[in-house]
């Protein structure tokens, strides 16, 4: 009995040997799924065709974000790209008055900071405009939308950001944020506004219709940052210093509120026709395939997705009769630079029609955002389960499939981007990783 139980194990061992020389893949997520005492029948293979090349995203909606971005990143593989903000500001109160023979002694726009993407040593020169265009809270708002500007600069700062302890006034301490003086024109314009103006948001936003505030466009490759910019919080604000007959005062005029009335606000995002790109992301972007073999990139900010097609899967379920255990794509960084780093979650679509711009999700979300995964490891790695997708698949193999399309996920208020290797890489190349139980 003895040496039977140590055949048993030495058989064990050896299996597990044989196994691991042919599989070499070294994390077997979801390995938990399978029974212990099924791993002898559990099947894996990673030799599933991937094609898989990047596309142009046509626009994302940026109306009413939790961030507004503003700055200039001259990316040295996706080229420059330019964060600007279009917002209004409104009244601290109704019928808002400055007294008698009122004067102004400064006016600064004040706009808090919640993180930066890119260089954080890197000088911000930024540029305040007027809108010439009406903003509507009811409206719709993507990053390629436009609104009508004075072409007078009203205000402009050059600047290093600091993101060091916050500030404090009075023993009361105030976040980070930058400060940017408005000219005495405009602060004339606003001191000596009518009663009728000032006595109601919407008379006060048909006289006043907000900011444009952009940036210098960054230009030398490597160079440059994304300001995150928190336009809800109470510092982020238009405040006026004055004095009339009577007092000295200040006034501030919120860009959001504690009530129910908010400003509206969008950003506008300029890759420039990515003109200095690296010529992978040209050439896919033109319609090459065949490209994506080798790389592959995701740019937030409206930038760049990547289209996934498994042409091949179906015939699995052709070959054999089989349920999935489990099912990842795993995509490997190319380019892990700590200055840009990787989007920290993947999303992934399934893909309705040839148009890419229609999406439905995946039953593998049911299962919720843990289950599905996607996030960043490392800023080296991302491991996107979609089991229950390749499961349909095998079970209707003649239901229209257009393929599955990754995004940065919350690509409206991040400036990341990540190039990723492709399926045809030499090494560390996309893959779609299968484990499977053969059925009698």
């Amino acid at each position: 009995m003895r040496n039977f139980n140590l055949l048993k194990v030495l058989f064990i061992i050896f299996s597990a040997l044989v196994m691991g020389s042919c599989q070499k893949e070294p994390d077997l997520i979801g390995l938990g799924l399978v029974p212990g005492n099924d791993l002898m029948q559990h099947e894996y293979i990673d030799t599933t065709t991937v094609i898989a090349y990047t596309v142009r995203e046509d626009s994302v909606r940026t109306n009413e974000l939790s961030a507004n971005l503003l700055g200039s990143v001259a990316d040295p593989v996706f080229g420059t790209t330019t964060a600007s903000i279009y917002t209004q500001f409104r009244l601290p109160n109704v019928n808002t008055s400055f007294g008698t023979s009122p004067v102004v002694d400064s006016i600064i726009l004040t706009l808090t900071y919640s993180g930066i993407y890119g260089d954080s040593l890197a000088q911000k020169n930024i540029q305040v405009y007027e809108l010439a265009g009406d903003l509507s809270k009811d409206a719709s708002y993507y990053s390629t939308s436009t609104v009508r500007i004075n072409p007078t600069i009203i205000g402009q700062a050059s600047f290093v950001p600091s993101f060091l302890q916050p500030d404090s006034i009075d023993g009361e301490y105030i976040a980070p944020h930058m400060r940017i003086n408005l000219t005495p024109a405009f602060a004339n314009k606003l001191i000596t506004a009518s009663s009728t103006t000032l006595s109601s948001n919407d008379s006060f936003q048909k006289e006043f219709k907000g900011f444009y505030i952009t940036s210098s466009n960054a230009t030398t490759p490597g160079t440059g940052s994304i300001l995150y910019l928190n336009l809800t919080g109470s510092m982020s604000k238009v405040t006026v210093h004055y004095h009339n007959s009577t007092d000295t005062a200040t006034l501030n005029f919120p860009i959001n509120s504690s009530t129910n009335s908010y400003c509206a606000r969008f950003n506008h995002y300029n890759h420039f026709g990515y003109q200095g790109a690296d010529p992978a992301l040209i050439s896919q972007f033109k319609g090459d395939t065949t490209s994506g073999n080798n790389e592959l990139f995701v740019e937030a900010m409206g930038g760049a997705k990547i289209r996934v097609r498994f042409p091949y899967l179906t015939a699995l379920a052709k070959q054999k009769k089989i349920a999935i255990n489990e099912a990842v794509l795993v995509l490997e960084n190319m380019d892990p630079d700590e200055d840009y780093p990787m989007p920290s979650l993947l999303g992934i679509r399934a893909l309705t029609s040839d148009t890419l711009t229609h999406y439905s999700t995946l039953p593998d979300e049911d299962e919720g955002s843990a289950f599905i995964n996607g996030y960043s490891i490392d800023n080296k790695q991302y491991r996107i389960r979609i089991t229950r997708y390749v499961q349909n698949r095998l079970l209707h193999p003649d239901d229209p499939d257009y393929g599955l399309m990754l995004i940065a996920a919350g690509g409206a208020l991040i400036g990341n981007r990540a190039v990723l290797k492709g399926p045809g890489a030499t090494s560390g190349r996309m893959r779609l990783l299968i484990y499977y139980t053969l059925l009698d």
